[in-house]
């Protein structure tokens, strides 16, 4: 068991433990960025030393943020490994690889919450939600149901109205205020699917917190860089399409790993997809740039297997890509290429889906064709875009000469 509890010493122990497991490259790194994020979680809190409670507050927040759908089910995975594994080298001085099982979720007892839980999921199923949106409605609506049972309440004919606020108060001691919203969503949507829908909607918050982050795109001069680092022969030519495709389309990592053989028409020079989060059909040109690096990585560099999956891995097992993770590391490997973004900054494929709405509007596209092409459900979405347009954002100020200064009482 360790006595020197510095985090630092501690994570650098558990890395080179890792380090010894034959892991690859890549798997390290991630595990290396894990830690420095459990680093800043410990700094926000003033402590520098492991300790239990910091621990399970870590492990906390990792569940908070995969039950609303901000992490998928590997990040969580991979989050809570990290955190586990440093529990056991604090206690063992080692560690052991291996599957840390999350465990089964209680479950609400009262039978007609059980059979409205299960009729409501297989209803998101048959609608054709998103798997994000269905595992985070089980998590919330779960939370909702066993908060109502905690509270004696077997019906929801039975729930008393003063149940739903009591509800949300209860989350606001481990949840953000900005990730109410969501939440509130999700319970709206299922009480909408229940008889007690008039009598318990009203009282949802309507009016929640929303987080309006500042959107981050790449720079004129990181653009240009990255472009030239896009021309390296070092690179994968399926790295080399999968950024052009961001880069030009702004889809989705998703969406653009979803795409097969078969949605390619050479003819027409085009790419046909479904987008996963709308479920709406939609066909973007394929340009000259983009079309010659794909046609190149399928004809010269893809492994020659039983799928129709266009983007696959470029080491045994074949298996097609699939995940954020795989685009960020392709992405950050790219940006270390071209020499930017080498600390701390955002370097998720989102970015170039940021940057290419903001190029986009900077062009005079109309922002509902924008909102199109980037798969949002409604044109408010795509609005947000309009901050990261400073020339036109310049145009629309005022200049503080006409305004009356009142200069009483300057010195």
């Amino acid at each position: 068991m360790h006595t020197n509890l510095l985090l630092e010493t501690l994570i650098a122990g558990v890395l080179q433990e890792i380090s010894k497991q034959g892991l690859c490259d890549e798997l390290n790194c991630q595990y290396r960025r894990i830690y420095n994020r459990f680093k800043k979680f410990a700094k926000c809190r003033n402590q520098d030393s492991y300790t239990t409670n910091l621990a399970d507050s870590f492990l906390e927040d990792i569940n908070r943020r995969f039950e609303i759908g901000v992490i998928g089910r590997c990040r969580r995975n991979h989050l809570r490994r990290a955190s586990l594994l440093l529990k056991e080298y604090v206690e063992t001085g080692t560690i052991e690889w291996k599957v840390y099982s999350v465990g089964l979720q209680p479950m609400p007892s009262s039978p007609e919450f059980f059979l409205l839980y299960s009729q409501f999921i297989d209803n998101l199923k048959s609608l054709g939600r998103s798997d994000n949106t269905i595992q985070s409605a089980r998590n919330l609506i779960r939370q909702f149901l066993l908060f109502l049972e905690d509270n004696g309440c077997r019906t929801l004919s039975m729930t008393p109205l003063n149940m739903i606020p009591s509800f949300f108060q209860h989350l606001l001691s481990t949840y953000k205020p900005t990730s109410i919203r969501t939440v509130a969503s999700h319970i709206r949507t299922f009480l909408s699917f229940t008889e007690e829908r008039e009598r318990l909607m009203p009282l949802v918050p309507l009016n929640c917190v929303r987080n309006k982050p500042i959107i981050p795109v790449l720079s004129d001069k990181e653009h240009d860089l990255l472009k030239i680092a896009l021309q390296s022969k070092k690179l994968l030519l399926r790295d080399k399409a999968i950024i052009k495709l961001a880069l030009r389309t702004g889809l989705r990592a998703v969406d653009i790993l979803g795409i097969k053989l078969e949605d390619i028409d050479w003819v027409n020079d085009s790419i046909s997809i479904v987008q996963s989060k709308t479920k709406n059909p939609f066909t973007i040109p394929l340009t000259a740039d983009v079309g010659n690096v794909l046609s190149a990585y399928i004809l010269n560099e893809r492994p020659q297997k039983d799928t129709s999956y266009v983007f696959l891995r470029s080491r045994a097992p074949f298996r097609p890509l699939s995940g954020h993770a795989a685009c960020y590391a392709i992405l950050r490997n790219v940006f270390h290429q071209a020499g930017i973004r080498l600390g701390d900054e955002r370097k998720g494929l989102h970015i170039l889906r940021h940057s290419a709405a903001s190029r986009m509007l900077s062009k005079g596209i109309p922002v509902t064709t924008i909102s199109s092409m980037l798969g949002h459900s409604s044109k408010e979405s795509t609005d947000v875009y309009l901050a990261t347009d400073e020339k036109h954002m310049r145009e629309c100020s005022l200049s503080l000469t006409m305004i009356p200064m009142n200069c009483r009482g300057l010195k």
